[in-house]
């Protein structure tokens, strides 16, 4: 692996013969699994070392071309650590020495301590008290929100009488541009007809569709939907929509709204939580009354969500929650100590500060290469770059572009629809989210790369 590794620091040519057989199977023909967009990049990755990847790209020519690419994703914004990992991976041999191989119907103290320390950070984040909270554990995000919408949609339905108080509620208020997962329950929340052709909807409940982010847009929901809406499920910052943030004046009419209307807010943190200087995204003060997290809670080492609800607003009927995986002990034990690690080494202030260097400085890159780069939006380390018209549905082949120049980004699909006056609508969104551990210098690094790649996609112009 070293012998690679030094190939990839000088992006040589890597003899075909050099390698072995399983590897040069992977690099020329994948693992077999094709992803959700249908196909496989080119790229094979081997082994990460300060937050560079060893890679492997198989070019058309048949030749192999190794190189080192810096992480700005941590896999779907899942690796918030990095390196870090490293610190806590060795006390996992322990955790395992001692993890027991039981389900949520028994306590456990390391669910115990991840409960309290979640509760404490969702109740420093929303200004109320940790007793306010009950919470449960899932496996993957779309399960997290799919819970979630279990609590809304139950809310005020009596098992014994069969009555439905809340009968009349019959509106879900969702954002265009929004991905709030890949269950038929989240499905109902998405307004892109690649996802929700074909599939069945829920009877009873309709969903309607806002502007993220526009005061004028969402009054016109409370107006015309005034005595029928039952929630509002909204992102921290709209993350598939092309990273947008809202102000903190769109987020107070949003809840001075709910809150004549009697309508829940539930607010999917999923892919901003942890990442945006904080526990959550949203201003501080505010209080949904249900909060999902996911993707980064897990450390990018397995799947873990978590569902909270404020319990004078929301209640978990029996039998509900139940998952195979409910935050299993060793699960608790490692998100533990990973939380341990953001707070002693102080990672959401640290992130806070470098995300300031990290958008001003692309943006300045935007201002120089303004037919490449639309727009630099984002908070801490959840970062977009929106794509120039020119590149606006080219997504994947300006990210592996940037790949080419070392730098290794995802793609957000844009906001295109229709519903959304044309100021409002967004490109697609290169997405950075470098792990909160991540240095100056690395992100400096980055930012020179992704400069050099708007050159040569500007020279393509």
């Amino acid at each position: 692996m070293e012998r690679l590794w030094d190939l990839a620091r000088h992006e040589a040519l890597v003899d075909v013969q050099s390698i072995s057989p399983e590897l040069l199977q992977c690099v020329q023909h994948g693992d077999g699994v094709a992803d959700h967009y249908g196909g496989r990049t080119a790229y094979t990755f081997l082994s990460q070392s300060n937050n560079h990847i060893l890679t492997l790209e198989h070019l058309p020519d048949g030749k192999i071309k190794s190189r080192t690419i810096i992480n700005m994703t941590g896999g779907y914004g899942t690796g918030i650590l990095g390196d870090e990992i490293k610190s806590i991976g060795a006390n996992f041999g322990s955790l395992l020495e001692n993890a027991v191989t039981t389900n949520d119907e028994f306590h456990s103290l390391d669910r115990l301590r991840l409960t309290s320390t979640m509760k404490r950070l969702l109740a420093a984040h929303t200004a109320t008290d940790p007793s306010e909270w009950e919470i449960s554990f899932t496996s993957t995000g779309s399960e997290a929100m799919d819970l979630a919408l279990q609590l809304v949609y139950l809310d005020g339905f009596n098992l014994t009488s069969g009555i439905n108080s809340r009968k009349e509620k019959n509106i879900i208020v969702a954002c265009h541009g929004a991905w709030h997962g890949w269950t038929l329950g989240t499905n109902q929340m998405v307004d892109r007809r690649q996802f929700t052709e074909g599939l069945p909807r829920i009877s009873g409940i309709e969903t309607v569709f806002m502007q993220y982010g526009s005061i004028d847009s969402l009054k016109d929901i409370f107006d015309n939907y005034r005595g029928r809406i039952r929630a509002i499920s909204v992102e921290g910052i709209l993350g598939d929509g092309g990273v947008v943030p809202a102000s903190r004046e769109w987020w107070q009419t949003l809840f001075d709204g709910a809150a004549i209307e009697g309508a829940k807010i539930v607010d999917d943190e999923i892919l901003s939580g942890f990442r945006c200087g904080g526990i959550l995204a949203i201003p501080d003060g505010l209080k949904p009354d249900c909060i999902t997290l996911g993707k980064a809670l897990g450390f990018g080492l397995f799947p873990i969500s978590a569902v909270a609800w404020r319990k004078n607003s929301l209640s978990l009927r029996a039998g509900i929650g139940v998952r195979t995986f409910n935050a299993r002990p060793f699960q608790a034990a490692v998100v533990n100590a990973g939380i341990e690690k953001i707070e002693s080494k102080n990672l959401f202030f640290h992130s806070r500060l470098l995300g300031q260097t990290l958008i001003q400085g692309l943006k300045k890159i935007s201002q120089r290469y303004p037919d490449v780069f639309k727009e630099v939006r984002g908070q801490g380390l959840f970062v977009g770059i929106e794509l120039g018209d020119r590149f606006a549905r080219r997504g994947h082949a300006v990210r592996n572009h940037l790949i080419n120049f070392g730098v290794l980004t995802e793609i957000e699909s844009g906001m295109f629809s229709r519903k959304v006056p044309k100021e409002g609508r967004t490109n697609e969104t290169i997405r950075l989210t470098p792990p909160l551990s991540v240095d100056a210098a690395t992100l400096e690094s980055a930012m020179i790369r992704i400069e050099e790649c708007a050159a040569s996609l500007k020279g393509q112009l």
